[in-house]
């Protein structure tokens, strides 16, 4: 098949609605064409490349063509020339696969239904932007689009009911939305990086962050509930860990990083920011820190997929108490669950897991983890899904 997926960010960018694709995608790049069109962010990059991760791309090919644009507004892109781009390719395809939430791609699925195309919806998230009165119409409208989209779709992937029975609106799309777990590859260290991160760390103990420094990741509670329990002398916590982009490496997040770095001063917190990863260099991290915190604040986090990578290599989780960022955790029992915001609630999670760590941590639960996570599981789904539409 001839498939078009479209993103406003795609790789390399970091982040769960980007990295979840590109698994599924250079998947199914083993057997069709796929091709995706997003959006120039960086302008380092090129704006056509064949993306081959690997040898096992032999009979299909994966190529990413990056759009150029105006300018942004907020995270979102102004950009006419999409058009030229939407309308050269939807005409050509035989499958139009859009990854929300996004705002731009509305024009794309109106095309798809003007030339009679299928239609699948990868949805990750609604967005819950909070701010000034620009801020809540940007909202409104990204979320306006998403919705227009999902309704013009003939499919809806999500990855749980818990997330989406908490979005009224889906109440209407419940005959074509499919649930599956999201694809998490398994654990292959990279032992050179391991041994790096086993030195730094000597005989201290690390609480790990992975994913973008963001505001709906509610890394202020995480750092003041650590500053609460090295105050009370609970535990002798040390080092905060962060894995993932940060800074300018994260679109309209900078003011947040600085409001971040500046807390761990303000508490004289220890902590290291390791940037991007490789997935070999992640697995190292997962298995170099004691614990692993998601204290998301928001639906804009549906599921957290660093906690289920966490979890098969071997590392206990908290997190949130948010539709669909709880499930990893309900279902595995590798874990607490804390209400979100809750710096009380999430000192004793973190003072609980590092005393009783044989609990939420041994053979039995990751071979379990695993299971539960098996990534084959969800590319057979894909495969149904495209013999389902075809």
């Amino acid at each position: 098949m001839k498939i078009l997926f479209f993103s406003p960010y795609f790789y390399p960018y970091t982040s769960g609605v980007t990295t979840y694709p590109l698994k599924i995608l250079t998947y199914l790049a083993k057997k069709n064409e796929v091709t995706v069109l997003t959006f120039l962010y960086d302008k380092k990059l090129s704006n056509q490349v064949t993306h081959n991760p690997s040898t096992s791309l032999r009979t299909g090919q994966l190529t990413i063509n990056r759009m150029p644009y105006w300018f942004k507004i907020s995270k979102g892109f102004i950009s006419p020339q999409s058009l030229i781009y939407f309308f050269k390719y939807a005409k050509k395809t035989d499958l139009i696969i859009l990854n929300q939430p996004n705002f731009e791609g509305l024009f794309l699925a109106l095309l798809g239904k003007l030339f009679h195309k299928k239609i699948i919806s990868i949805f990750h998230c609604q967005v819950f932007l909070e701010g000034n009165l620009l801020t809540k119409v940007i909202n409104f409208v990204l979320n306006t689009s998403m919705k227009t989209q999902l309704n013009l779709s003939n499919k809806i992937v999500v990855y749980t009911k818990d997330y989406i029975n908490s979005l009224p609106y889906f109440k209407k799309l419940e005959n074509k939305t499919l649930e599956i777990l999201p694809p998490i590859e398994k654990s292959v260290s990279d032992n050179k990086y391991l041994n790096m991160l086993t030195k730094l760390k000597k005989n201290n103990i690390w609480i790990g962050y992975a994913g973008r420094i963001s505001s709906e990741k509610g890394l202020e509670y995480l750092i003041q509930a650590i500053n609460v329990i090295r105050r009370d002398g609970a535990c002798p916590v040390s080092t905060l860990i962060f894995a993932g982009p940060y800074e300018k490496d994260v679109a309209g997040e900078n003011n947040y990083y600085k409001k971040v770095v500046m807390l761990l001063k303000e508490y004289k917190i220890k902590h290291t920011f390791l940037g991007n990863l490789t997935s070999k260099q992640l697995s190292s991290f997962y298995k170099s820190i004691d614990l692993l915190v998601l204290p998301s604040i928001n639906q804009t986090e549906a599921f957290g997929m660093v906690q289920a990578e966490a979890m098969i290599a071997g590392t206990p989780v908290i997190a949130s108490n948010l539709p669909g960022v709880r499930i990893p955790i309900k279902l595995t029992k590798m874990g607490i669950i804390v209400e979100p915001k809750n710096i009380d609630q999430l000192s004793k999670a973190i003072k609980d897991i590092l005393e009783n760590k044989n609990k939420y941590t041994n053979a039995r639960l990751v071979r379990n983890a695993k299971e539960i996570f098996d990534i084959k599981k969800v590319y057979k789904f894909y495969d149904k899904l495209l013999t389902l539409i075809n």
